[in-house]
């Protein structure tokens, strides 16, 4: 069953075989495969349960109720804007769909350099084939691609780089452009349709409105200790206590580190809270002399992966397409005043293109700030600032082959471009300092890690932390390298993997 916090009415007191923190791909994943499996599981979310009659297409519904920090969370310098989820389904519920396998050059370094075992190629394909049916993951024919998804398609194709369509998981799609305020028709097949559901049909229970704010361990048996928030003020109402051999911290790369640095556990490497990457993203915003309604139809359903690992190295970008939705796109684009409105009035006409940087040199790091709350830091490499401006360059002329008159970057002091020919030079001279352009992440992954060496890593190869037996982390915060392709499928696979071994073992690990 579901539990809303509206439905409390006094301090809740329970106890399972497993408590898992956070409903989104690791946690709602886990639920599933743990709760078939026999265990009584108990799932507790900070955000609020909602169905998909419930969801409304609007940006204000979506950013008050369905994200975290009404989609204003951010770095301590305000350089980054980070998007996660914050709901039954996590950032699954309000993504854009786009579903890709782990690129198997990470895969091999996370063997190499990190000595993770039984995540390779071979091993995870299964998996992949499975979720793949599950979630009925599938590229769109040629014809459902909107025009912001041409751009790639046709504007790649002239100029000679790889471009295809993406997965997706959706059956049925009615293509009204909401992926990223949940979809209210039910078609895209998030983990708060999918995983969730049928994790409760096994038996497992999910209190919606629970934050949970420490884990105690007292021998083999565990304490998850929380705060139970009234949903129409976001204040505390009431408080929990779930006890259980096994925990599953799932409650993402931002709070899972938070949830173990307040509990003081699992750190004896010192790496809790470390290496936490972003895939840094920018957009480019093209002005086309027809309609492009940037808002409507599949958001996103194509990409360019020509620069990926082009040079060997592990890094690179790649290019999708972004529902520009008024407000975000009001958010983003440069200038004040008039000049603001004068892009503003040109909405229609606006095609948006994303390119998104697969780090190599850049590193954040969480903590807790004095109030408890995660503080978020992130220094962006030489290297990685390197393959952002050549990012911007081909995204640039990616938008001018598909007929872009004009294309705008996101810089504060406005820049753009005219033609092929003004890139370069209008590149060179623009600033690239803190604030200086507007980046974004919606990928944040590591901070507990994955490893071999309990020295260097949060978790061993089962997501089970090195220092803390039955405690384990599952979700975006274990990979140790960024990904360089969109994460959900690659977070449920070693979900649903590492709550197979952990079912498997339960009687040595939940004990």
């Amino acid at each position: 069953m579901i539990v809303q916090s509206s439905e409390i009415t006094k301090p809740v007191r329970e106890s399972a075989d497993v408590c898992i923190i956070g409903s989104g791909c690791g946690g709602g994943a886990s639920a599933k495969i743990l709760a078939q499996a026999g265990k009584k599981v108990i799932v507790v979310e900070e955000g609020g349960y909602y169905r998909t009659r419930d969801f409304q297409s609007t940006e204000e519904f979506a950013f008050t109720n369905l994200y975290r920090q009404r989609a204003g969370q951010a770095t301590d310098n305000l350089a980054v804007t980070v998007l996660q989820g914050k709901c039954v389904g996590g950032s699954s519920t309000v993504n854009w769909t786009t579903s890709l396998r782990t690129p198997e050059f990470v895969l091999e370094r996370w063997a190499k350099d990190f000595g993770v075992k039984g995540m390779g190629m071979e091993d995870l394909d299964p998996y992949f084939e499975r979720i793949e049916r599950y979630l009925n993951i599938h590229v769109e024919p040629d014809e459902n691609h909107n025009l912001q998804n041409r751009i790639i398609l046709d504007g790649a194709k002239k100029l000679g780089y790889r471009a295809k369509a993406s997965g997706r998981n959706t059956r049925d799609c009615a293509k009204i452009g909401a992926c990223g305020l949940g979809c209210p028709v039910g078609a895209k097949l998030s983990v708060d349709v999918t995983y969730i559901p049928d994790a409760v049909e096994a038996g497992a229970t999910v209190f919606a409105g629970f934050r949970a704010d420490t884990i105690e361990v007292n021998g083999p048996r565990k304490k998850v200790i929380g705060t139970i928030i009234d949903r129409a003020t976001q204040k505390p109402k009431s408080d929990f206590v779930i006890e259980a051999p096994v925990v599953v911290v799932s409650a993402s790369s931002i709070v899972s580190p938070l949830l173990l640095l307040k509990s003081k556990l699992a750190n004896s490497s010192g790496h809790v809270g470390e290496h936490l990457t972003f895939h840094l993203t920018t957009a480019l915003l093209g002005i086309f002399d027809h309609p492009m309604d940037p808002s409507s139809g599949i958001p996103q359903s194509a990409l360019c992966d020509e620069f990926l690992n082009k040079n060997g190295d592990g890094g690179g970008f790649w290019m999708e397409a972004v529902p520009a939705t008024p407000t975000l796109a009001a958010l983003a684009i440069p200038g004040f005043g008039a000049k603001h409105r004068g892009l503003m009035d040109q909405y229609r006409n606006l095609g948006a293109t994303i390119l998104l940087v697969k780090e190599i040199d850049s590193e954040g790091r969480v903590t807790a700030n004095d109030y408890g709350r995660p503080s978020i830091t992130y220094d962006l490499g030489a290297k990685d600032l390197e393959y952002l401006k050549q990012g911007l360059k081909a995204t640039a002329e990616i938008q001018f082959a598909a007929g872009a008159k004009e294309v705008i970057t996101l810089h504060a002091r406005k820049t753009s471009f005219k033609s092929v020919d003004e890139i370069d030079s209008r590149l060179s001279d623009a600033a690239w300092g803190t604030n200086e352009i507007a980046l974004y992440s919606a990928h944040p992954l590591g901070t507990c890690r994955m490893g071999g060496n309990a020295r260097n890593s949060v978790v061993d190869s089962h997501c089970q932390t090195h220092d803390v037996k039955g405690l384990f982390v599952i979700d975006g915060s274990v990979t140790p390298t960024s990904l360089g392709v969109n994460p959900q499928v690659t977070l449920l696979a070693i979900a649903e993997k590492s709550a197979e071994w952990i079912a498997e073992n339960f009687s040595r690990t939940g004990s």
